[in-house]
Parts: C-alpha cells; structure tokens; sequence
C-alpha cells in the first residue's frame, strides 16, 4: 500500500511540474532595442481621384482601362510607398485610405495643408491614350516652386529608373490641359506625379506595384536628404519551415525565408542572420548566402537539436545591416513529444499542417495549441499510470487533482 501512495504521488508531483512549470520550455521573448523617437518629417501623398464627384453623383475612378482604375492603383502605390517611408524618421500622412464620399476634389487641399507636411505629392496615372513614361508637374506661382521643380525631377526620375520607363521629365502646371493643377494651393513643395499610362505601361502598374511603391518612397528619400537603406524590412516566408515536431535529443533543421521588402539590395558583406536567444546547437550567426535584390528572398537552413524534455522551445533570428536591426525578430519552434508518444506526434504535426495551410500569420497561436496538446497528453498519460499503481478510484481522485491544477493554471 505505501508504495502504491508513494508511486501514486510521484506521478502527481511530475504532473504538476508537467502542467505548471514556467515557459514549458520556451525562452522568454525580448522586445527590440527601440532607440529614441526623435522628430519625423511630415509627408503627404495624395492618392489621386476617388472622392466624391457632385456632377456624377459617385466616387470618381479617374482614368479606366485595361482593367484598372486610376483611383485603385493610385492608392495601392501610395500605400506601399507608405509602408516603407514609415520605416524611416518620416511620418507619411495619406489625404484617404479608400473611396472617401466625403471628401470633394476641392477639399482636398484643406486636407493636406492641415498636416503642415515638409512635401507632398498627388499620385496619378496617364491615360489609355498616353504615352509610355513617368512625369511630373511642379507648382508656378504656388508656395514653394523651386522646391516643387525638385521635387518632380527626382520623382520622375526614381519611378522611370525604378520601372525601366521612359523619364518624360518635369513640367511646370500652366502646361496642363486645364492651365493650372488642384496643387497649387498646397503649403509645401507640391508635385502631381504620373506613376504611367494606363495603355503603354498597363501590365506594368498590374504586376509590379510594389516596385512603384519602392519608387515613390526612394523619390521622397532622395528629396529630404535620406538614406535609402532606413526603409530596410523583411518578409517572413515558409509556414511550416519554421516549426520543427520531434521526439527529445533528435537533430532537426529549421527553415528560415526571408525577402527582401526594403529600398535597396542586401549584400553577403553587410547583412547576417544573428541568434538573439537560445541556440540549441545553432551557431550564433550565419552569413547571408548570396546578393539579394528587393523583392527576392534569401533562406537559411538551421541545424538545431531538441532538448531532452518535451515542450515548446524557441529559437529567434535578427536579420542585421552592420549593427542595425533589420525588420522583426522571428521565431523558429521546436515542439518536442515525449519518447515513444507516436500518435500524438502525428497530431503534432497535423497541428502545424493546419496552421501552415491557413496562412502562418499567428506563431502565438500555434504555440498555444501545441502547449494544450502536450498538457492534455500529459493528463491522460499520468491518469493512465495512475490506473495501473493506485487503482480506480486512486486514478479518479488523481484526475480530479489533475483538473484542480489545470484551472489554477490559467487563473
């Protein structure tokens, strides 16, 4: 009988270290350096067309064809562009975040000139009829034309550059059709710029929007002064790359994909993949494998080995330029199952087939559901064994305990 009780709360004793013990296994996540805010420069792109036109009584499109609209590709290229200069000491201000029935045309100064911005920008498109290439229209006789002449010249050139068109140039507004541009009135270098047309350069503004986002955001770099590489970033790619499912002290591999969602292309020389956490027979750093252009992607294979306890681990990558921190930290899983727990290793691994399948966005809940998994494991397990030592009813009263635990585990 007293070694019946004994066994009976040594089972119990590594059920509550199963079910309570801190972090099941994981290293505690870090926040980032955040180094201090210092002032942002104030931008304001202007996504052409999409407001309320009173003569039609609708949104206005703006130009149409080859089945685009004027007002949709604006807004996607200004909030690409946005995405990225907000990486920046910049703070972009967009005039609307889709079609605004509120807003008139000739609101939209009012909108601009209240975020006091250092410059802003309108984004258009030509028309199916107009030729192939990037321009822009400066103000004349508006609040800062010197700075708006600028400011079209090196607009025009970045996309024309960017996208491999033709770079038509800068032109000043009183060369418009209709004598003058709704930018006049704005209170800062002000540029109307045609990304393209609709006709010449439509597969183009179909297929390659983000890189006319990279190119108005390069634009506005190289008019105030700053260095392309601030609006570093990266993608994280490869689902189910990034967990590992084993049974203790086995030698795994994670995958690590990331792309390049940044200005400007990565070199071996200067960009590394640096552990910022537990390693678990990872090195402590990996070269980039080779030259990465904007949009491509670079992956590492890590080599890791699962600890000797079941739980949830982590590793976690920094992608970094020299010293600098390049986009967010990511974490790698290794979910290990007890020895010889086969189906539940398979269930495991399911878990993380759906989680892949339905898009890999939340690591957190991932983790989550591998934890419950292991803890509802561990749970029958312990009431399994306690069957065997204690008997029936030592086995109901321990699944009681079992549950009583449980609930003081999420409280």
């Amino acid at each position: 009988m007293r070694l019946r009780i004994l066994l009976g709360l040594t089972l119990l004793a590594g059920l509550w270290w199963f079910v309570v013990r801190p972090g099941d296994g994981a290293a505690a996540k870090s926040s980032q350096d955040s180094g201090p805010a210092g002032p942002k420069t104030v931008v304001v792109i202007s996504p052409g067309h999409g407001w309320w036109s009173t003569d039609t009584q609708q949104v206005d499109p703006g130009a149409t064809g080859t089945g685009l609209e004027e007002k949709d590709v604006a807004l996607d290229v200004a909030q690409q562009a946005q995405r990225l200069l907000d990486r920046c000491p910049v703070l972009a201000r967009l005039t609307r975040a889709g079609d605004d029935k509120n807003h008139t045309l000739a609101n939209v100064h009012e909108l601009v000139n209240a975020e006091q911005p250092a410059l802003a920008v309108a984004v258009h498109l030509g028309g199916t009829d107009a030729p192939s290439g990037a321009s822009a229209w400066y103000t004349v006789g508006g609040r800062d034309d010197e700075g708006s002449q600028r400011l079209a010249l090196t607009l025009a050139a970045a996309v024309a550059g960017r996208l491999g068109l033709p770079d038509l140039g800068a032109q000043p507004e009183t060369s418009s059709p209709i004598g003058g541009l709704y930018i006049h009135p704005w209170q800062a270098p002000a540029v109307l710029l045609e990304l393209g047309s609709l006709g010449a350069d439509g597969e183009a503004l179909r297929t390659r929007r983000a890189e006319f986002g990279r190119a108005l955001a390069q634009g506005v770099l190289a008019y105030l002064g700053l260095p392309g590489d601030c609006a570093d970033g990266t993608l994280t790619q490869g689902g189910a790359g990034l967990v590992a499912v084993s049974f203790p002290d086995e030698q795994v591999s994670l995958n690590l994909t990331l792309a390049n969602d940044g200005l400007g292309g990565w070199g071996p020389e200067q960009y590394r993949l640096v552990s910022v956490g537990e390693r678990y027979g990872a090195a402590a750093e990996y070269r980039l494998p080779a030259a990465v252009a904007p949009g491509e992607s670079a992956t590492w294979a890590l080599p890791a080995r699962a600890p000797k306890q079941a739980g949830v681990y982590e590793q976690r990558w920094q992608l970094m330029r020299g010293e600098t921190r390049v986009g967010d930290e990511v974490r790698l899983l290794i979910v290990v199952a007890p020895p010889q727990a086969h189906a539940l290793k398979e269930k495991l691994d399911q878990k993380v087939a759906e989680w892949k399948a339905a898009g890999a966005a939340k690591v957190d809940d991932l983790v989550e559901q591998m934890k419950t998994e292991l803890k509802n494991w561990a749970l029958q397990e312990a009431q399994r064994q306690a069957g065997k030592c204690i008997g029936v009813n030592g086995a109901v009263l321990l699944g009681v305990m079992a549950v009583v635990v449980s609930r003081r585990r999420k409280t």
